[in-house]
């Protein structure tokens, strides 16, 4: 259950740029295995998730936010922003949502070990996407990474989107179920 580096610069920079004024008393409220990876910006080498992503997530969340579910969504968000810049963004916007989507499943290996994703259904304004395996079962990685999908829809053009989320894993259930559509 590993996270590559980025995400953890991701989460690091989000709370530095997003909260500014209160970013040392969140690196303080760190276990100190989190705290270092904070420090340490390396970007394509894998790290524990818990420490990684997890605990930074859950304090940022309860530091920022009236629920875990919005600050773990913006965060995501703000990872897509991010990541899907420069380069990527000229794939991302010329891309269909459903092609984009289906990339996804490899975009996130690339971040998140294990990960499968799915596409079960689509049409030209909707999507059905199963998360069929995530690194760990947590309600934080899954809002985080609707946040993404989220955003990175966004970035693709698409309008007035709808996200629902019927089935998690954190929840027990079987996959991590997301239902979008748009206009």
């Amino acid at each position: 259950m590993k996270v590559r580096g980025s995400i953890i610069s991701n989460i690091n920079a989000y709370v530095k740029n997003i909260h500014s004024k209160d970013y040392n008393k969140w690196i303080d409220a760190l276990p100190t295995a989190s705290q270092k990876l904070m420090q340490k910006n390396g970007s394509s080498s894998w790290y524990s998730i818990d420490e990684g992503i997890l605990e930074p997530t859950k304090i940022m969340c309860e530091m920022f936010y009236t629920s875990s579910k919005e600050g773990a969504w913006k965060s995501g968000r703000y990872s897509a922003e991010v990541s899907l810049t420069g380069i990527y963004k000229v794939f991302v916007v010329v891309s269909t949502p459903v092609f984009l989507i289906r990339r996804a499943s490899r975009i996130l290996a690339t971040f998140y070990d294990p990960t499968e994703v799915e596409v079960v259904d689509s049409t030209d304004k909707s999507m059905l996407v199963h998360f069929t395996k995530l690194p760990t079962q947590s309600e934080h990685l899954e809002y985080r990474i609707a946040g993404w999908v989220e955003k990175a829809l966004e970035i693709c053009g698409c309008k007035d989107l709808s996200m629902q989320i019927p089935k998690s894993i954190a929840n027990g259930d079987e996959v991590f179920e997301v239902k979008i559509s748009w206009k």
